[in-house]
């Protein structure tokens, strides 16, 4: 009997956590479509092109030249490859002949047109962080209700000056917000950011405002 009302208090105290709690909600990407450009142990083989962890590709398989993040016009185009050893053999010839920026390319890549979105900006979307900060004031230190506002604005020049991303590429639409609408307090709410052109790709990001300290100044 003790026990049984021992559970039901249990259960009523982790919804009520549940219920109030103020953990930042977590941007949506949940994948991301790479093509290997070589063999990973536990992932698969050079030219397979596959789902991972957002954190994997952008902190470890695109930096060390592993893998590429793959444009594409439509969802169609995101399958699951698995490269045979005649499209490994065929692609590394092309491959010796071909270097850019952004590393190597596979023979898919080589025939891109003007239409499919550039590799460095695909690279720059992909490689967002999960969270954008701004630190902005309050009109007091008991009060959530911000000196000013964030605007989508802030938010692109940010995009533009630390992440490659300018505005004549990208477009940036609130998730669970009126669109253009300005945030005017402190909050975490999840952002999209996609491109004008060329393919279908896009992310979201959580754009957090958070308590600006004394003696720190605003961030843009």
């Amino acid at each position: 009997m003790y026990a049984s009302s021992s559970r039901v208090v249990l259960q009523s105290s982790l919804g009520a956590a549940r219920l109030f709690s103020s953990s930042i909600p977590s941007a949506a990407r949940r994948e991301t479509f790479i093509e290997l450009l070589q063999d990973v142990p536990g992932l698969g083989r050079t030219f397979d092109r596959l789902f991972v962890a957002p954190g994997r590709a952008r902190n470890d398989l695109v930096p060390t030249r592993q893998a590429r993040f793959v444009p594409f016009k439509n969802n169609g185009q995101r399958q699951i490859y698995r490269a045979t050893d005649a499209d490994r053999s065929t692609a590394s010839l092309l491959i010796e002949e071909q270097t850019s920026s952004t590393g190597l390319q596979s023979s898919s890549s080589s025939s891109s047109t003007t239409s499919e979105t550039p590799q460095e900006l695909l690279n720059a979307l992909h490689l967002l962080p999960n969270i954008l900060t701004f630190k902005r004031r309050t009109i007091s230190p008991d009060y959530p209700t911000l000196h000013g506002s964030l605007t989508l604005s802030d938010i692109q020049n940010r995009l533009d000056s630390q992440h490659g991303l300018p505005s004549s590429e990208i477009e940036l639409n609130w998730v669970n917000r009126e669109a253009g609408s300005r945030i005017k307090e402190l909050v975490s709410t999840p952002l999209k950011v996609s491109f004008k052109r060329g393919g279908q790709e896009e992310t979201e990001v959580v754009v957090e405002v958070v308590r600006l300290q004394e003696g720190e100044t605003e961030d843009q």
